[in-house]
């Protein structure tokens, strides 16, 4: 028999026990915190320390000491009377002075940027900073690494952006924007109004120069890396912003032709050809500039209205969506005997995913676009 918890007697409010319940289930917790909520909980049950420590595996001076330090914390609440008090560490090795000096020695060999690098590792940068200051002789890569990591400022990294330059491209974005949210010219759209997003895509015919090998076990399916080229095609594809229908077509080229067949392929059929209006958004490019689209798609089709996107806003348009799921799901990887056989495959994809399709779920506002380009405001180039 274990002796009975005559110290640190527990005596829980149905606040309490509710809310170490919670935080025990809810989400993933480290397994000492679950322990030691498992020996609150417990003790307010009644059960000894001997019981509670066999029963967790753990001895009974841990269970007495967390009894203690709950009791001792209880103000602050169960769960953070349970949590680590902070820790001090280890001293740091270099002082905030030092580490300035570090990091203003770096920015200054990027600014000088005497090196023949078009970007510096880690270790170029080690090297580099020994060689101006020998007082850091004992700095190692990885605490340069941690010091660097750090810093606010860091010149050291980068990544692509690409700004907008088209100079209407709020009114152009907020148009599409506002197409996805069911307006246009701030009223709301009708029954018989419908959004189309269309694009095209060339795609590369590759057959492979040898079969590959099955999967065996401990090894996945082998695909033979060298291929044959045997043309091209051009997949000209529209899709349905709000009833996710696809309409597509595999040409030869992606021409004015070749897409108007595409529209025609579209507007003939209900319930498009007796829409009240049609949207048709789409890039700049050649089979739809917007020098001749519009007026040639209100020549073929009254109520289809031509909505273009702005340059370098290709992310704006869903049908991109839709061509990224072709890439991974039907063209990776590719290996196909002829162009008869990519074509079947892409408009036998079309029919197999209509049947599962749903509306993108598209949340970015026109609202949201303004409040970004605000944030962005004091970053744009001069």
């Amino acid at each position: 028999m274990g002796r009975e918890p005559y110290k640190y007697r527990i005596k829980l409010s149905g606040k309490e026990k509710q809310e170490l319940r919670q935080a025990k289930k809810k989400g993933r917790k480290e397994a000492r915190l679950v322990i030691r909520i498992l020996i609150i909980l417990w003790a307010d049950q009644g059960r000894t320390m001997a019981q509670t420590a066999v029963l967790l595996g753990c001895c009974e001076q841990t269970v007495l000491n967390w009894r203690k330090r709950f009791l001792e914390r209880r103000s602050e609440g169960p769960v953070a009377a349970l949590m680590d008090l902070p820790r001090s560490g280890r001293p740091p090795l270099y002082s905030a002075q030092q580490r300035v000096q570090i990091v203003a020695i770096v920015c200054e060999i990027l600014h000088e940027h005497e090196a023949p690098l078009s970007r510096f590792s880690n270790s170029d940068l080690h090297r580099l900073i020994l060689e101006k200051e020998e007082s850091l002789t004992g700095l190692s890569r990885t605490t340069l690494a941690r010091i660097l990591a750090e810093n606010a400022l860091q010149p050291w990294r980068y990544r692509y952006w690409l700004f907008p330059r088209d100079p209407d491209f709020v009114v152009k974005a907020c148009a599409i924007l506002d197409l996805y949210a069911g307006f246009w010219e701030g009223q709301r759209l009708g029954p018989d109004e419908y959004v189309l997003t269309a694009d095209e895509k060339r795609i590369q015919v590759l057959k492979r120069c040898h079969p590959g090998l099955p999967a065996i076990p401990g090894y996945e399916q082998r695909v033979e890396f060298e291929y044959e080229r045997l043309g091209t095609v051009a997949y000209l594809v529209a899709w349905d912003v709000f009833r996710a229908k696809v309409f597509g077509r595999v040409a030869p080229t992606a021409s004015i032709a070749t897409f108007n067949e595409l529209v025609d392929l579209v507007m003939t059929q209900p319930p498009y050809q007796d829409s009240a209006r049609t949207f048709w958004i789409v890039d700049g490019g050649p089979p739809h500039h917007p020098s001749t689209f519009p007026a040639r798609l209100q020549g073929m089709y009254p109520n289809a209205v031509a909505v273009f996107l702005p340059t370098h806003s290709s992310w704006l348009s869903q049908i991109e969506i839709y061509l990224s799921i072709v890439q991974r799901k039907v063209l990776t990887p590719m290996d196909v005997a002829n162009d008869v056989v990519l074509t079947q495959r892409l408009l036998n994809f079309q029919d197999y995913y209509e049947e599962r399709a749903k509306p993108f779920s598209w949340k970015f506002t026109a609202d949201d676009l303004k409040k970004r380009l605000d944030a962005l405001k004091d970053f744009v180039p001069a």
